[in-house]
C-alpha cells in the first residue's frame, strides 16, 4: 500500500488539491487514522443535524412564558433575495408571539431588498421597515435601530442568518428567570447555501478571560436596550470589531452576562459574504486589538497593557496587564523559593508541609498572612516569566485565581476540573497532546474552571478568606469553588504556564452540589468534539 501510495502521489503532485488529499497514502498507519476520522466526522455530522432537527440540542428552561416584548433588530445592505427572505421568515417562524421585528434599509443598492422588506411589512404588522436615505454603516444602522426599538430586549439578527424556531420563547423563559441579566449569548452553528448544517459551537459558560480571547458572545446575543442606550450603543470606527467592543462596554459599565446552552442560532456561510469579510479582517483586527486595549486600561489593578493577534483565521487575541510594581507575594513552599530573579515583588516564605496544599490549609495561611497574592508553586518553583504571566492574569477584575497545567512529557494530566451537565467533573484538557489546540481552539487560551489544580497556582489572598466566609453552609470539599462562584469570581487554567509532573491527582469525590456552574454539555462527547476522558 505504501509503494502504491507513493507512486500516486508522484503521479498527482502537478494537481495540489489532489496532492493533498492522497498525501496521506505515503503513510499507511496516517492514512487508516484519517480514514477513519473522515467517516467518524460523516457520521456525527449526520447525527448532529439528524438531533437539531428533532429538537434534541435545546436545554429547556423551566417558568411560565412571560409577555414582554423582544426587538429582533437587522440591518440590511448587500444580501441575496432568499437569504433575506429566510431570515425574515425565521422570524416570523417564532413560536415566541411578542416581537417586533425592525428591518433597516441601509441605503442596499440591490433592488429586490425594497420589494422584500414592503412585502415584509405587509406580512406581519410585527415587522416594521425603515429606509435609510445614504448609507450609515452596520455600527450606525444598528443604533437606528436601537432608537426605535420598543422591546425591553435587543436580539441581533443578520440580515442572511436564522434563528431557531423556539428562539426567543428560549430566550424570554431564561430572561424571566434571570432579570438580572443583561446581556445573554447561545450557542450557534454555520447553514450553508443548500441548508446544510455543521460546525456547531457549543460554547463555555460566561468567562472574562474567554471574551479577552474571542467574541463567543456574539450569535445569538440579546442585550437589554436600556444597557445598550446607557453605553451609548455602537461606536463608529470600529467596524468589523463593533460588537466586541460594545460587548466589553457593557461589562465595563457593570453589565451581567449569561449563556443559555442551545442551538438557537445559524450562521449563513455564503462564498462572497466570506470573501469579503476575510478581506476586512486585518482591519477589523485592529479596530478588536484597540477595543481590548481600552478596556484592560480602564481595570482597577495592573500596569503595562499588551494586545496582539494570537490566532488570525480564528480572531484569537492576547490580552495582558502586567502585575503592578511592589506587589506583596507569600510563597507557601516545603522549603525557601529561589528568589533570585525575580524582581519588583516584595516575597515572603510561608513554610507548610510537603505533598498537595488541603484548602483548609490555604485558608489558614490566608487568613494569618498579611501579603496580596499567595503562591503556591510546583516542586520545581516558577520562572520569572512564568510568575510574570500567571500575575498578569490575575489582573482582570473578578479573578481569583490562575492556574498552570500539569503535563507529562507532551501529554497534558492535570489543568483543574469544570461541571458537566451530567453531574460529574472533568478536566477538559486531560490527555490531550500539550500543542492540540483543542476543539473551538479553547485549549491554545485560558479558560474557567470550577476546581484548580492543587498545586502550581496564583491566588488573591482576600478572595480566599472572602470564599470560606460565603461558603459557611458548603461541605470542605466544595467551600473555595462555590464560595468563589457565589462572589462572582473566576478559577482560570491557562496554556502558557506549564511544568511537569509524575503524580494523577483525583478531583474531589463529594456529590457536584447542584449550584455549581456547568461549562462543558453533553453534546461535545455525543458529537465526538472533545477527547474521551482519560486515566
Amino acid at each position: 500500500m505504501s509503494r502504491i501510495g507513493e507512486a500516486l502521489y508522484r503521479a498527482v503532485r502537478p494537481f495540489p488539491r489532489i496532492a493533498a488529499a492522497l498525501h496521506y497514502l505515503r503513510h499507511p498507519r496516517l492514512f487508516v487514522h484519517k480514514t477513519a476520522q473522515l467517516i467518524q466526522r460523516k457520521w456525527r455530522l449526520r447525527a448532529y443535524r439528524q438531533a437539531l432537527k428533532n429538537g434534541k440540542l435545546l436545554v429547556e428552561v423551566p417558568g411560565e412564558l412571560p409577555s414582554f416584548l423582544i426587538t429582533v433588530a437587522t440591518p440590511v445592505y448587500r444580501v441575496a433575495e432568499e437569504h433575506l427572505r429566510a431570515a425574515v421568515a425565521s422570524v416570523r417562524a417564532q413560536t415566541y408571539p411578542h416581537w417586533e421585528l425592525i428591518l433597516l434599509d441601509d441605503a442596499s443598492p440591490d433592488a429586490h431588498v425594497k420589494n422584500v422588506l414592503r412585502e415584509a411589512s405587509a406580512w406581519d404588522p410585527r415587522i416594521r421597515v425603515v429606509h435609510q436615505p445614504s448609507n450609515l454603516g452596520i455600527a450606525l444602522a444598528s443604533n437606528e435601530i436601537i432608537r426605535l426599538a420598543r422591546g425591553e430586549y435587543v436580539a441581533f439578527l443578520d440580515h442572511d442568518d436564522l434563528l431557531h424556531p423556539r428562539a426567543l420563547e428560549q430566550v424570554a423563559r431564561f430572561l424571566a428567570g434571570r432579570p438580572d441579566v443583561d446581556w445573554l449569548f447561545t450557542d450557534e452553528d454555520k447553514v450553508d447555501e443548500r441548508g446544510q448544517h455543521s460546525e456547531p459551537c457549543f460554547k463555555p459558560g460566561w468567562s472574562h478571560h474567554l471574551l479577552l480571547t474571542f467574541n463567543y458572545v456574539c450569535h445569538l446575543r440579546i442585550v437589554r436596550r436600556s444597557m445598550l442606550q446607557r453605553v451609548g450603543g455602537h461606536r463608529p470606527g470600529f467596524d468589523g470589531a463593533q460588537d466586541y467592543d460594545l460587548a466589553l462596554r457593557v461589562l465595563q459599565n457593570g453589565g451581567r452576562f449569561a449563556h443559555l446552552p442551545g442551538v438557537l442560532y445559524h450562521w449563513r456561510t455564503v462564498a462572497s459574504s466570506m470573501a469579503r469579510a476575510a478581506a476586512a479582517k486585518p482591519a477589523a483586527h485592529t479596530h478588536a486589538l484597540r477595543a481590548l486595549a481600552e478596556h484592560a486600561a480602564s481595570w482597577p489593578t495592573g500596569g503595562e497593557v499588551s494586545a496582539e493577534v494570537l490566532l488570525a483565521p480564528a480572531s484569537f487575541f492576547r490580552v495582558r496587564r502586567m502585575p503592578p510594581e511592589g506587589l506583596s507575594l507569600a510563597v507557601l513552599s516545603p522549603k525557601p523559593p529561589r528568589l533570585s530573579g525575580l524582581r519588583g515583588f516584595r516575597m515572603e516564605w510561608v513554610e507548610v508541609h510537603p505533598g498537595l496544599l488541603a484548602p483548609e490549609e490555604l485558608a489558614k495561611v490566608a487568613r494569618a498572612s498579611t501579603a496580596e497574592v499567595l503562591v503556591v508553586p510546583p516542586p520545581q518553583g516558577f520562572t520569572e516569566t512564568e510568575l510574570q504571566e500567571l500575575l498578569s492574569l490575575l489582573q482582570v477584575p473578578k479573578t481569583a485565581l490562575v492556574c498552570a497545567r500539569a503535563c507529562r512529557g507532551k501529554t497534558v494530566l492535570h489543568s483543574g476540573w469544570v461541571a458537566s451537565d451530567t453531574g460529574e467533573l472533568r478536566d477538559p484538557w486531560r490527555g490531550l497532546d500539550r500543542n492540540d489546540p483543542g476543539y473551538l481552539n479553547l485549549v491554545m487560551v485560558p479558560g474557567p474552571r470550577l476546581v484548580p489544580t492543587p498545586q502550581g497556582f496564583v491566588v488573591w489572598r482576600q478572595a480566599v478568606v472572602a470564599a470560606m466566609a460565603a461558603a459557611e453552609d458548603v461541605p470542605a470539599p466544595w467551600k473555595l469553588p462555590l464560595g468563589w462562584h457565589r462572589l462572582g469570581l473566576e478559577v482560570v487554567a491557562t496554556p502558557t504556564v506549564s511544568y511537569e509532573a509524575g503524580e494523577i491527582w483525583a478531583a474531589p469525590q463529594a456529590p457536584l452540589p447542584a449550584e455549581a456552574p456547568v461549562h462543558m454539555r453533553r453534546w461535545l462527547d455525543e458529537f465526538g468534539l472533545v477527547p474521551a476522558p482519560r486515566f
